[in-house]
């Protein structure tokens, strides 16, 4: 979809508040434009007709208008636009949260979560700027120039000429700093993005920071990327000013030419001074509101920016959920890869060829090289990746028919650094699945040997973790992961390197949970340690995108090159594989 259409959509959620905002607006151009007429007549009827009785009509009139402006349309506007301008901006924030959610898996490597929390935020302001502000507020300014240069034809033609006259300086003028002007504002966009990226990992690793000492590295890097802002920052002021002392200067000259020319008519006797109050009111309007039109041009570049930035993300493909799908239950847990490749990018294939029959209800482990492909089946698995050529079954049926929902409910996965929420014990064991039965979270918790650890918090289910879990320990931590995926209870379970970062005790704790929960469901273990994988009933070696072997490690520990390298090189580190 265009940016026209997607700014279309969005007014029609709110078509009526639309509606009513566009009358008030119109309601009040055209109060505004009666208060120049309206002195002129109050001051030729005095002047001239001295009238008093018409005088005192006319000051009534106006008292009445004003007041009515001030305390029922200024106030209906107030409420309209308030309604207005956060239900619209919700709306944007709703599709875009989203549509960041349902990103297809090769668009999430690219994403940086600072531009997305900008995207979510400052640009999503900035649409709602550009529709009621720019867009009601640019419609208002339109009437009251072209109703203003009306009246200007009405009393003097000349008058009125010479106000159209000036219409195409002033646009003109402004023309010649759009183009640059828009580059810059991109730019400024862009690089907030990725400063806000920057200090989220920043503020997020703190700690390891301090652990490196790398205070001076961090902070160059930030001072560095700031000053660059700032100097586009200050490019973009430079076009601003510019802009707007070059509309001052029309408007001064201006000013002077009309005062000129209707002292002239004013001593030839063809102009009253009621008119002339009226008229030079009328050009002052049409030159302020074109000026003002003028600079706020940038903004509206601007906005438009951030607008381009919003559709790029909701123009995205999404997953397909397949939701006309059935939900299709895993009953066996037999996985099968069957010549499958795939690569993150065109000319890298991480597999080739890739074949592997995972029976039902076993345990495997997969070991391999950095980049052999051991994470990527996991993601293949729970279809974050389609696979380029072959075909992946679960149970016969090929990954890709599945109702996405299903599969992922059934397919769950622990990684080495699981993501812990600032929230409640609770709400972490409960995250995907809501599930909040006290029974079924406790077993939980028994199963990943955390049972005792939660008995001596004060709150139990209901303790506050704080950040990223900062309250429980590493192996804690890990536990919980695997409490919170019990939960969910998947037929197939994927631990990758869920033991590499743990001590001896809780990778003894965690391996015995392994063989617990390889009960009646199947089981994929990547690890590098041998004491992981030894009671895995067969191991895969994966190697250059396919599997040089597939057997037990004493089979594989004789006959396997590849495994007998893996397993001498971390046995002479002190460790086994």
């Amino acid at each position: 979809m265009t940016k026209r259409q997607w700014v279309t959509k969005f007014m029609l959620m709110h078509k009526w508040v639309f509606a009513c905002g566009f009358l008030i607006t119109t309601l009040m151009t055209m109060i505004n434009l009666m208060y120049p007429f309206l002195n002129g007549r109050i001051i030729n009827v005095a002047f001239y007709d001295q009238d008093m009785s018409a005088f005192l009509n006319l000051c009534l009139i106006y008292a009445g208008i004003l007041v009515f402006n001030q305390f029922v349309v200024a106030t209906l506007n107030n409420l309209i636009s308030s309604q207005l301008m956060t239900g619209f901006v919700f709306d944007i924030r709703r599709a875009l949260f989203s549509k960041i959610l349902h990103k297809k898996g090769k668009d999430l490597s690219g994403m940086y979560s600072g531009d997305m929390i900008s995207r979510m935020n400052h640009d999503a302001t900035d649409i709602m700027n550009l529709v009621f502000w720019s867009g009601l507020w640019g419609y208002s300014n339109f009437l009251h120039i072209v109703f203003a240069v009306g009246f200007m034809f009405y009393y003097n033609v000349f008058l009125g000429a010479f106000t159209v006259v000036l219409v195409p300086a002033v646009f003109f003028a402004s023309k010649y700093f759009k183009a640059r002007a828009q580059k810059v504002t991109q730019d400024i966009a862009t690089e907030q993005g990725k400063l806000s990226s920057y200090l989220f990992e920043i503020v997020k690793n703190l700690q390891e920071i301090k652990i490196l000492n790398a205070g001076k590295k961090v902070t160059s890097v930030y001072l560095r990327k700031t000053t660059s802002i700032n100097k586009l920052n200050v490019e973009n002021g430079k076009i601003e000013v510019t802009t707007e002392r070059v509309n001052a200067f029309i408007t001064l000259l201006a000013q002077l030419l009309i005062f000129t020319v209707c002292a002239y008519f004013i001593v030839k006797g063809d102009m009253q001074l009621g008119v002339f109050v009226a008229a030079v009111s009328y050009f002052s309007m049409a030159v302020t509101y074109f000026s003002s039109i003028n600079s706020k041009i940038v903004d509206v570049w601007g906005q438009t920016v951030s607008l381009q930035r919003v559709v790029d993300i909701l123009n995205e493909e999404e997953e397909d959920y397949k939701d006309n799908q059935p939900h299709t239950q895993i009953k066996e847990g037999r996985v099968e890869f069957n010549n499958v490749t795939f690569g993150y990018s065109e000319d890298r294939p991480i597999l080739n060829g890739f074949n592997l029959r995972i029976d039902a209800g076993s345990t495997i482990g997969l070991v391999g090289r950095s980049g052999a492909g051991k994470t990527t089946m996991g993601n293949l698995l729970y279809n974050l990746y389609n696979v380029d050529g072959g075909e992946l079954l679960i149970d016969g049926v090929n990954v890709n028919e599945y109702n996405l929902h299903s599969l992922r409910s059934q397919v769950g996965i622990v990684h080495q650094e699981n993501i812990l929420y600032d929230n409640t014990l609770r709400y972490n064991l409960s995250f995907s699945n809501n599930k909040d039965n006290d029974d079924v979270l406790m077993e939980a918790l028994k199963k990943a040997a955390l049972y005792d650890v939660v008995l001596t918090f004060p709150d139990g289910l209901d303790t506050l973790l704080g950040t990223d879990g900062q309250e429980l320990s590493g192996g804690q931590k890990q536990r919980l992961a695997i409490a919170r995926i019990l939960v969910k209870n998947p037929k197939i379970l994927i631990f990758d390197e869920a033991t590499s970062s743990l001590d001896s005790k809780n990778e003894a704790l965690i391996r015995q949970m392994m063989s617990e929960l390889s009960q009646d469901r199947t089981l994929i273990i990547i690890a590098h340690r041998y004491s992981t994988i030894a009671s895995c009933d067969k191991i895969a070696v994966l190697a250059d995108g396919v599997v040089q072997g597939y057997d037990t490690h004493d089979v594989l520990i004789t006959s396997n090159q590849t495994y007998m390298d893996l397993f001498s090189e971390q046995y002479a580190g002190g460790e086994a594989v």
